[in-house]
């Protein structure tokens, strides 16, 4: 049985190509970590946190960022 914590690799590298891609994002747009995660209510950390792929964050975070980003939740997954 696997452990309750422990996250299958595939999830992991989906969980860290969207954080790749909102780090991409946020930089084409001139942001930085704090303008852009004041700017959807997160904590800095946080979003450093899913931008190196360290953290999942809930469907409803990541609504808040694409909208930050002026995207689709869908542009995270391209």
């Amino acid at each position: 049985m696997r452990n309750k914590r422990e996250v299958p690799q595939s999830i992991r590298k989906k969980v860290t190509r969207v954080g790749a891609r909102i780090a991409e994002l946020r930089l084409a747009k001139g942001l930085t970590q704090e303008k852009l995660a004041y700017g959807v209510g997160i904590a800095k950390s946080y979003l450093g946190y899913i931008e190196k792929g360290k953290s999942n964050p809930t469907i409803e975070t990541l609504y808040l960022i694409a909208d930050g980003l002026d995207c689709d939740i869908d542009t995270f997954f391209d």
